[in-house]
């Protein structure tokens, strides 16, 4: 059985285009949610710099994450947040080696 692997991505919006990112961002959580192997895609803002956003995922397989990065909705969200965000966002793959199991 494959392990699930979990995705940690910081990211970092332009204040002026803050909405517009957020927007963005909700609008794609909520497609992620529904590709296949997503177990979970969650959105934070960080509470002292609310410019900052990590989203954390949880994929059932590498290839199922591979499936969504390679994705046009993917391409079509990153690419409307070129020149509103503060750099390149920031992503970890994890696969997991010691969890709380339930």
């Amino acid at each position: 059985m494959t392990a699930p692997i979990y995705v940690v991505t910081l990211a970092e919006a332009l204040p002026a285009h803050l909405k517009l990112v957020t927007d963005k961002l909700h609008e794609l959580a909520d497609l992620s949610r529904m590709s296949e192997g997503c177990l979970r895609f969650d959105i934070y803002c960080d509470t002292d710099q609310p410019c900052r956003f990590n989203t954390i995922e949880l994929w059932a397989t590498r290839e199922d994450h591979q499936r969504h990065i390679d994705s046009p909705l993917l391409f079509k969200t990153i690419s409307s947040l070129f020149g509103k965000m503060a750099g390149m966002p920031q992503v970890r793959v994890l696969s997991p080696i010691s969890v709380l199991e339930d």
